[in-house]
């Protein structure tokens, strides 16, 4: 009986504790013997390369014939190599190549040009099958669009646009009721060159006793007026001659196309494309509450002589940012190169600036002479295009890109691990407007010429000029569209 009391006892006091626990959230725990087999812990799979998913086929070696555009000479053309020469983009490209001749039995050779829109047009109206893959930049693709030279890359049934080697930024953009008529992939480099970047001096950002510029960046910091004050900051009649000119300081050197990059960093697009019930259409935006306020900002910089040299006007401006008398440069990324063999002290990139602090997000202008790839309507054996292209598209994100990013631009560009975080932020997001891949429909030739008049002042009035022939424009375009059969 005592024993039994004692068990009792016992137990009482286990129910006491546990409820104990339970009450104040701590947690006991058995001691764990020797025996005792750890759980087991969940194993991440790692992604399959999708270098081992591509499909087989042996296409009985079948040419596989690039064009390519080489209409600047800043421009890094990643589409052929003859052989290998220790240049680690040249030799990834002959790698990638050569993967793709083995995998697929075909043979890749290519075409250099100025005059691809030409050569493609000959070739459609004469029926060749001259070319399997073209690139050429966007706004000089547009009319061979309009034209019905270039096949609806949605109908080429190997392409997967989900994937991460084809940029989705310019399939959204370049889609137009349903149809693709060239888009940008990891094939070629200059999908990334032909962006638009913003650098700056660190000289100039030290000795002005500047905010460093990637803190603000990070913090969100970084608006239209951010940039004035330190262009303000930065700018000065160095020379004590009283007139503008080489011995001054600046705040930025620029070019004219780069009003519409700080336009589009300030997250406005002065043209839109909009899907309505009727179809895709085109809307003017420059008289938007948006696109005044951005570009009354933009102007009151750019407009400013004393701030601001355009090496449009005055070429010697180039020098400025290379000597360090210019806080800031906006330029293509691909001319990164040319800054650094011109410019001995560091320098960074940083994204274009947003227009407040509320818009809470950096995009960053892609160039209209940037570079796309299409296939032209005429060409016959689809399934070996759309299949090799792809493979390589893949092979390119697998390697080049990062050939060209990781090595090129950031190991031998870059000098700190900033830079490099601002790389990726510069490239992540971009925008397209189409007032410039249009160039066609001037939108953008007639409002620079009233923004270096008028700064931001009667853009409403501009636009009610504009939009007559703007419709005409954007009809004859969705109607061109609407006529080519797939």
């Amino acid at each position: 009986m005592k024993r039994l009391l004692i068990i009792l006892l016992c137990l009482l006091l286990l129910v006491s504790c546990s409820e104990k626990t339970a009450e104040t959230g701590t947690e006991t725990s058995a001691p764990v013997s020797s025996t005792d087999e750890p759980a087991a812990q969940p194993v991440e799979e790692e992604e399959p390369d999708p270098l081992t998913l591509l499909p087989e086929a042996d296409f009985g070696g079948a040419e596989y014939h690039i064009l390519g555009d080489v209409n600047s000479d800043w421009w890094i053309i990643s589409l052929n190599s003859e052989e290998v020469n220790g240049e680690i983009i040249n030799d990834t490209v002959f790698e990638r190549n050569a993967f793709v001749e083995e995998k697929y039995n075909v043979d890749v050779t290519s075409e250099e040009t100025t005059a691809a829109v030409g050569l493609v047009s000959r070739s459609v109206k004469s029926g060749g099958d001259d070319y399997s893959m073209v690139w050429e930049r966007i706004n000089a693709l547009i009319p061979a669009a309009q034209s019905g030279h270039l096949k609806n890359l949605y109908r080429i049934e190997e392409f997967d646009f989900s994937a991460p080697w084809w940029d989705g930024d310019s399939v959204e953009a370049l889609t137009i009721n349903g149809k693709l008529f060239f888009a940008c992939n990891d094939i070629n480099v200059h999908t990334i060159e032909g962006c638009s970047a913003m650098y700056f001096s660190k000289t100039v950002v030290r000795d002005r006793q500047l905010e460093n510029p990637y803190e603000v960046v990070r913090e969100y910091r970084w608006t239209l007026d951010k940039m004035a004050e330190a262009m303000e900051a930065a700018a000065a009649d160095t020379n004590g001659d009283g007139i503008r000119n080489e011995g001054d300081n600046y705040g930025l050197v620029t070019g004219i196309g780069q009003y519409l990059s700080l336009i589009n960093g300030a997250g406005e697009r002065l043209v839109i494309l909009e899907h309505t019930a009727d179809g895709d259409t085109f809307t003017l935006n420059v008289a938007s509450e948006g696109v005044i306020g951005a570009v009354e900002k933009v102007c009151a910089m750019l407009n400013e002589k004393n701030l601001t040299v355009i090496v449009n006007d005055n070429n010697w401006g180039y020098n400025a940012f290379y000597t360090d008398m210019s806080l800031y440069y906006i330029m293509q990324l691909g001319s990164v190169v040319g800054l650094r063999n011109n410019m001995e002290n560091d320098f960074g990139v940083i994204p274009f600036p947003m227009k407040t602090e509320e818009q809470g997000y950096y995009t960053t202008s892609m160039e209209a002479t940037a570079q796309a790839m299409c296939v032209p309507v005429s060409a016959a054996a689809l399934d070996m295009i759309g299949t090799v292209t792809e493979a390589m598209a893949v092979y390119s994100d697998r390697y080049l890109i990062d050939a060209y990013y990781e090595t090129t631009l950031k190991g031998k560009i870059a000098r700190d691990k900033d830079t490099n975080e601002m790389l990726d932020i510069l490239t992540g997001t971009r925008t397209f407007d189409y007032s410039t891949c249009y160039g066609s429909w001037g939108v953008y030739s007639s409002l620079l010429t009233h923004m270096q008049a008028k700064g931001g002042a009667d853009l409403a009035s501009f636009a009610a000029r504009q939009e007559k022939l703007f419709s005409k424009q954007v009809q004859k375009t969705i109607e061109a569209y609407a006529e080519i059969e797939d």
